[in-house]
């Protein structure tokens, strides 16, 4: 983000403070999109950024409502507002998330329609609905150490990566995932007798068809587990991890967890092989192991 953009998202986060100040009653704010499109524009993501820089996150429940045009088919249309609440959900998970619903198009073509309505609801006039599902904001999540997965890693063992996040129903790694992804990277550096295979999940498939993959939009080709695969790959071929170690996958649908959707969308990798003249650590393990032996 430039130095002008910074100076407008701070300017309109001090304007939203000052707004919310005091406030006690539901808030609503739009975000805009351009036409057929689900990911934000420049402009707006400043406006959502100024919401993310808000202090007392705190105090606020969301609801987030995807809207299009009429343009198009309602089938189309519905969709294309679930993906819209469902971008603007991804990037303000630093809040706490009641709901995020496609509610379909509205009635003519304004651009206007094109939106998603933000509603900070004040956790004080929350009143708790039967079956509603509430997502604590990620930053109170504890934070994911993949250290203790590699402490001693064994061949055919699957280490799954959470907190790798990705656009919905695209490949485009989240800016989000960043954290782990550099925690990956330190950890295959530090033991590079590792070899593995880095493996593409997806919910939501047909259990009557388990490796049929579904669409990923941003390419229209039907293969969305193997292109998330992909894009662990480059992102690790790009941080110096050598090709020769790794190889990558889709899986589809093989491998539900029979924990839900959140648990069933992941990546994970599984160690294929273990050089030992490369792998210190592996070795030192092995040492211990064996001292321990000879102790007893």
């Amino acid at each position: 983000m430039g130095h002008k953009a910074n100076f407008l998202c701070l300017l309109m986060t001090l304007f939203w403070s000052h707004y919310l100040a005091g406030q006690d009653k539901e808030i609503q704010f739009n975000i805009y999109f351009a036409h057929d499109q689900y990911t934000l524009e420049t402009q707006q993501r400043t406006r959502l950024d100024s919401l993310l820089a808000l202090p007392d996150k705190e105090r606020y429940d969301l609801h987030i409502n995807g809207f299009t045009n009429d343009i198009g088919s309602a089938q189309y249309n519905l969709e294309l507002s679930r993906k819209r609440a469902e971008h603007v959900k991804m990037l303000m998970r630093s809040y706490t998330i009641i709901s995020s619903i496609g509610q379909g198009e509205l009635g003519c073509e304004s651009a206007s329609n094109r939106r998603v309505e933000i509603i900070f609801h004040p956790k004080s006039i929350h009143v708790a609905v039967a079956g509603e599902l509430i997502e604590p904001p990620l930053m109170a999540t504890p934070k994911i150490d993949l250290s203790q997965r590699f402490a001693m890693p064994k061949v055919g063992e699957k280490i799954a990566l959470e907190g790798i996040l990705f656009y919905p129903d695209q490949d485009v790694i989240m800016d989000l995932s960043k954290e782990v992804l550099e925690q990956l990277v330190s950890l295959l550096n530090a033991h590079r007798g590792l070899k593995f295979k880095i493996m593409g999940h997806i919910c939501c498939g047909d259990p009557e068809r388990p490796g049929m993959d579904v669409i990923n939009t941003r390419t229209g080709q039907q293969d969305l587990s193997y292109a998330r695969a992909r894009s662990v790959y480059l992102y690790l071929l790009k941080k110096g991890i050598d090709r020769k170690r790794m190889r990558f996958m889709g899986m589809a649908y093989r491998f539900p967890t029979g924990q839900g959707d959140e648990f069933d969308r992941r990546v994970e990798i599984e160690i294929t092989g273990i050089n030992q003249d490369k792998d210190p650590a592996q070795i030192s393990s092995e040492r211990t192991t064996k001292i321990d032996s000879t102790e007893h």
